[in-house]
């Protein structure tokens, strides 16, 4: 370890598998520094998509009333599995050895996330679960990984969402403009960076839903796993009696900071809203999924932030801004602010939370605070992760 952290330059590997379940992403970087003075060279990226069968069981082991203990244990390691060969891959692919590697950091795969607390044996106690342990993944691949990042601030009564935050602040903040960072995912999340603004100035958290609606739908529908182009949302109409019903969604009246999840905007949400649309046609009610998550970014740029903080740069990443329908939508909801994509600063839309966890990996084996607690509410700035050796 002593010898690793006096290294100026290390090899890292960033994994990330996100609410969308669509596959893993595999980054290779090259970092030298901490926090704002961080630099960072990317090596490679590999993307790995599941199979509809794989995601559907993850699905079912995500939704507590399908869920199995010995299939969660099981799919515990088996993500690591996964994980661990899709390093390899990658490392291959870009003629690099495994022990060359400094570092792998994972964020593993969410299953269940539950800041807010749930009752048990009379206490109310926090959580959240990612699996894909990171001490397997260090003994299959022979790296320190560094893994589990959610739960120390949960510990400290945070959230545990959303982490990425930090990176933004570190490599996107301007002194010129407010500036806010659009991730569409399973779940949407910003993070506002008004324009000078220090850690304490940040303003983040997630928006509601993302593509997770919208993929449950043509899964449902069309038997796909997303809507490519958002080619089927580009058929539709927006009805509005479906929006209204979307919007009288609970999460919509709690204050920020806050995050969220297939808890809450999941197959049970999507067996709710088909059940009050069964004259709708198929294509409108995901067009109608793809306004709603359009809508509620909007509605909380709207409501919680004010008109100094308005993002005058909005810059995207995630699956969703490959959505055309989403995108089209975006603008006509932002029609004063400039829209970029993640990739004209260097980092396409699919790599950013890979390279992310590999940055927040550095952070904590640098023994540095990476969670803003005025975005995920804990108690107090602490490191994030467990690191695991090989």
């Amino acid at each position: 370890m002593i010898k690793f952290i006096k290294k100026k330059i290390k090899i890292a590997v960033g994994l990330m598998s996100g609410t969308s379940l669509d596959g893993v992403d595999v980054a290779i970087i090259q970092i030298s520094g901490n926090g704002k003075n961080s630099k960072i060279k990317k090596i490679g990226f590999q993307f790995f998509p599941y199979s509809q069968k794989f995601t559907n069981f993850v699905l079912k082991n995500s939704n507590s009333n399908t869920a199995k203990l010995d299939e969660i244990s099981s799919l515990n390691f088996l993500f690591a599995k996964i994980f661990s060969n899709c390093v390899k891959k990658t490392l291959k692919k870009f003629n690099i050895e495994n022990s060359q590697v400094d570092f792998i950091g994972s964020h593993g795969q969410t299953i269940q996330h539950i800041p807010n607390g749930k009752k048990i044996l009379n206490s109310n106690v926090n959580s959240t679960f990612q699996i894909g342990d990171p001490s397997v993944i260090a003994k299959l691949t022979s790296i320190l990984t560094v893994g589990d990042f959610r739960v120390s601030d949960v510990a400290l009564n945070g959230s545990g969402a959303p982490l990425v935050p930090y990176f933004d602040y570190c490599f996107f903040s301007s002194q010129k403009k407010n500036r806010m960072l659009l991730n569409i995912g399973g779940i949407a999340n910003i993070t506002l960076l008004p324009k000078n603004c220090n850690e304490k100035n940040i303003i983040a958290f997630d928006t509601g839903c993302g593509n997770m609606m919208v993929d449950l739908l043509v899964n449902k529908f069309y038997n796909k796993s997303f809507d490519k182009d958002g080619t089927i949302a580009s058929r539709g109409n927006i009805n509005y009696d479906l929006l209204n019903l979307m919007q009288e969604h609970s999460y919509f009246k709690k204050a920020i900071p806050k995050s969220t999840g297939r808890e809450e905007f999941g197959e049970t949400f999507v067996e709710k809203i088909l059940y009050h649309s069964k004259k709708i046609k198929r294509e409108d009610i995901v067009t109608t999924a793809t306004y709603f998550t359009v809508w509620g970014i909007y509605f909380h740029i709207h409501k919680f932030i004010s008109n100094k903080n308005f993002p005058e740069e909005i810059i995207i990443s995630g699956g969703g801004s490959h959505n055309k329908t989403m995108m089209k939508f975006l603008s006509q909801i932002f029609p004063n602010s400039k829209i970029f994509p993640i990739d004209k600063f260097g980092i396409s839309a699919n790599e950013k939370e890979a390279i992310a966890f590999a940055f927040l990996a550095n952070e904590t084996l640098s023994n540095i605070a990476s969670n803003i607690p005025s975005v995920t509410k804990a108690r107090k700035s602490t490191t994030l992760g467990k690191i695991c050796l090989p």
